[in-house]
C-alpha cells in the first residue's frame, strides 16, 4: 500500500489529536495513517465524542499534503473521502448506503462512519489535512445511541480490522484521484448519495423546527434546502441540523 504510510498506536486518545501533534512538531509525512482500535477521545462534528467499545472499532487519521494548485476548495476533499468510505463499505456488502451532510456515512438510517477534517492553510491555500475516520465494524451494541450501528450488526459478519482500514485506504485513495475533476462533477458525484434529498425533512434552526426539502449543497459545502414557501436557504453546519 505504497500511497499510504501505516502507523499503529496500541491506544491514544484521538488519532485526530495525535497527528496534529505530529503536524505542529513538523514530524508528518505526506500518506502518513495513524490507526487505532481503542479510541478514548474521539471527536466528531459539532464538537461531538465519537464512543467506542475498545478493540471493537477503527479509529483512523490521514496526513495528506496538497500542491497549492491542486486543492482550492476543501469540501471537495470532504465529498471525496465520504465516497470513498462509502464505496469501501459497499465493497464490504454492507447495505444502503448514503451520506449524510456533510459526511457521515448512514446504512439505511444507522450512523456507521464519522469524518472529521482539519485543514490546514497557507495564506488561503489548502497545504494539508488531517482526515480522521471512525467507523463501527464489530461493536455489538450502542447503549443510548438508538440510530448508532456497526458493520456486525447490519450485516451479521464479524471483519478483522486491519483488512477493513486497507479497504478504506484503497477505495479513498481512489477516489481522492478524482481531486481534479471540475468541482461541479464532484458535487454531482456527491450529492448523488445525499442522504434525504428531494425528500420533505425536518430541520433545526436558531431553536425552532422547520420543513424544508434538501436540494443539494453548493461548492462551498452549504445545504441547499428549499423552504415551505418555495425560497431556497442556504446553511452551514453551525446553523441547521437534519432531525430526520
Amino acid at each position: 500500500m505504497p500511497y499510504f504510510k501505516l502507523i499503529k498506536i496500541d491506544a491514544t486518545d484521538s488519532t485526530n489529536s495525535l497527528l496534529k501533534q505530529r503536524y505542529l512538531a513538523n514530524s508528518c509525512l505526506d500518506g502518513e495513517v495513524l490507526w487505532t482500535s481503542i479510541q478514548r477521545q474521539g471527536r466528531g462534528q459539532r464538537n461531538t465524542v465519537w464512543l467506542s467499545d475498545p478493540g471493537k472499532n477503527l479509529a483512523f487519521s490521514i496526513y495528506k499534503e496538497f500542491n497549492t494548485a491542486e486543492v482550492q476548495n476543501p469540501f471537495l476533499l470532504s465529498c471525496l473521502v465520504s465516497l470513498g468510505v462509502q464505496a469501501a463499505l459497499e465493497s464490504l456488502m454492507i447495505p444502503q448506503l448514503c451520506v449524510k451532510w456533510p459526511n457521515d456515512i448512514l446504512s439505511g438510517e444507522k450512523k456507521i462512519c464519522g469524518v472529521l477534517i482539519e485543514n490546514m492553510f497557507k495564506g488561503s491555500l489548502l497545504h494539508a489535512s488531517i482526515v480522521g475516520i471512525g467507523l463501527n465494524v464489530n461493536q455489538e451494541n450502542f447503549k443510548n445511541l438508538p440510530r448508532a450501528a456497526s458493520m456486525l450488526q447490519i450485516s451479521g459478519t464479524t471483519y478483522d480490522l486491519q483488512d477493513v482500514l486497507a479497504t478504506c485506504l484503497d477505495h479513498i485513495r481512489q477516489k481522492l484521484e478524482l481531486i481534479n475533476l471540475p468541482e461541479e462533477q464532484i458535487i454531482k458525484l456527491y450529492e448523488a448519495s445525499l442522504y434525504r434529498i428531494g425528500k420533505p425533512s425536518t430541520f433545526e434552526t436558531d431553536g425552532r423546527l422547520l420543513t424544508g426539502i434538501i436540494r443539494g449543497v453548493s461548492l462551498q459545502g452549504l445545504l441547499k434546502v428549499q423552504l415551505e414557501d418555495s425560497q431556497m436557504a442556504l446553511y452551514d453546519l453551525k446553523t441547521i441540523q437534519l432531525k430526520n
